[in-house]
């Protein structure tokens, strides 16, 4: 046999498998691109479709008063665009369900994932595309829900509360704010977050028995480089039995670097929990650990509930896989109904859960995360047994 032949026959041997694992993974890339593309082209048309069911349903409970305000269409724009980060949070999870179910009903109806299957296709690849789309929504709704949602909702709450409708600023007024770790208590007329400015300020800096040791009084203040500085005010002095030392000692403009409080902390004073982020919430709880036990357990819970919202894109993505699976088989209704079904069941087993934890029954955490681990747990055993 001649030297070149067998150098042929032997590069084909070397060859042959690597040209095999080459294809196919080029095969399970146009796979995966394949069923990605069944799924997010639906959930693009299903955000769309509830995100304008959401907003005809809110304009006809508010026509009344956008139209006795004379709301400008830009105003009613201005404002669907602050409600629109807070509403993506509840509209993503219901619509990667009906996406999933879609998709996999589509797939099993044309006999794809039974030749996936027969081609050595595992059924953990072939849902591998379901969840990073449920990754990748829990990803945005965590980003939303935290830095974008509580701010704007709370704009637009604002917006809508002023009946004029002419800004979106926010200004509070007579803030009572207390620090047990500093000892502080402020008492603030006006504060306007736009340039952090405060009006009417009077601060107590108390002693660990609770007498007066100090009072401070201005007109105004404002806060520059993560420092508060005070105009037109007045330092009042008082002994350990709460009387006066001295004259008050007047200034015009003071730098107050002793005072470590930041202007999100009075924000989160005067806002909802529920248009406040989870951190904003954390602090609020940390700085009111005297307020009953009831209180703080119920602020508890509210802390847990956000941050469990970004974890029900995970269970939409798990419960619509195995019954988008069975719906292409048993028919498009019965699957539906299964998968939403199972999906306001999962609802209606975290407010039970949560109602018995602000009942002090159960502990915050557990009441807030139980759904979502028993749901997880189902929908997982679910595609198991898929296999």
């Amino acid at each position: 046999m001649k030297p070149y032949t067998l150098i042929l026959r032997f590069s084909t041997l070397a060859i042959g498998p690597f040209s095999s694992y080459v294809l196919a993974t080029q095969s399970m890339k146009i796979l995966a691109r394949h069923i990605f593309m069944n799924l997010f082209q639906p959930l693009v048309y299903l955000l769309l479709a509830f995100t304008l069911l959401f907003i005809i349903g809110d304009l006809m409970d508010n026509a009344d008063d956008f139209l006795s305000a004379g709301a400008s269409p830009m105003l009613m724009l201005h404002y669907y665009s602050l409600q629109l980060p807070s509403m993506i949070i509840f509209i993503v999870p219901i619509c990667l369900l009906l996406a999933t179910l879609y998709s996999l009903s589509q797939l099993t109806r044309h006999s794809e994932i039974v030749a996936m299957r027969a081609s050595g296709v595992s059924i953990y690849r072939i849902v591998r595309p379901y969840m990073l789309m449920g990754f990748f929504c829990f990803l945005f709704t965590a980003i939303v829900n935290e830095y974008t949602g509580p701010k704007y909702a709370y704009r637009a709450h604002q917006l809508l509360q002023s009946k004029k409708y002419a800004s979106d600023d926010v200004y509070f007024e007579n803030i009572a704010y207390k620090n047990p770790t500093l000892r502080h208590e402020w008492h603030i007329v006006g504060f306007d977050t736009r340039s952090y400015t405060m009006n009417g300020v009077t601060i107590r800096k108390l002693r660990p028995d609770g007498s007066d040791e100090m009072k401070i009084t201005a007109k105004k203040g404002h806060w520059l480089d993560r420092r508060w500085w005070f105009e037109d005010g007045t330092i009042q002095h008082f002994n350990e039995k709460n009387d006066l030392l001295g004259k008050a000692e007047t200034f015009q403009t003071m730098e107050m670097r002793n005072l470590n409080e930041n202007p999100e902390e009075f924000m989160g004073e005067a806002k909802d929990p529920a248009h406040q982020s989870s951190l904003e919430l954390w602090r609020y709880i940390q700085a009111h650990q005297h307020l009953s036990p009831s209180s703080i357990n119920t602020f508890e819970v509210d802390l847990h509930h956000k941050l469990t919202m970004p974890f029900i894109c995970l269970i939409a993505v798990i419960i619509g896989i195995p019954v988008g699976a069975h719906t292409g088989r048993k028919g498009a209704l019965s699957g539906i109904m299964m998968a939403i079904g199972m999906f306001f069941g999962f609802y209606a087993t975290q407010f039970t859960m949560e109602y018995l934890a602000k009942q002090m029954v159960i502990l915050p955490w557990v009441g807030a995360w139980g759904a979502i681990v028993i749901f997880y747990a189902i929908g997982s055993a679910m595609i198991y047994r898929m296999r």
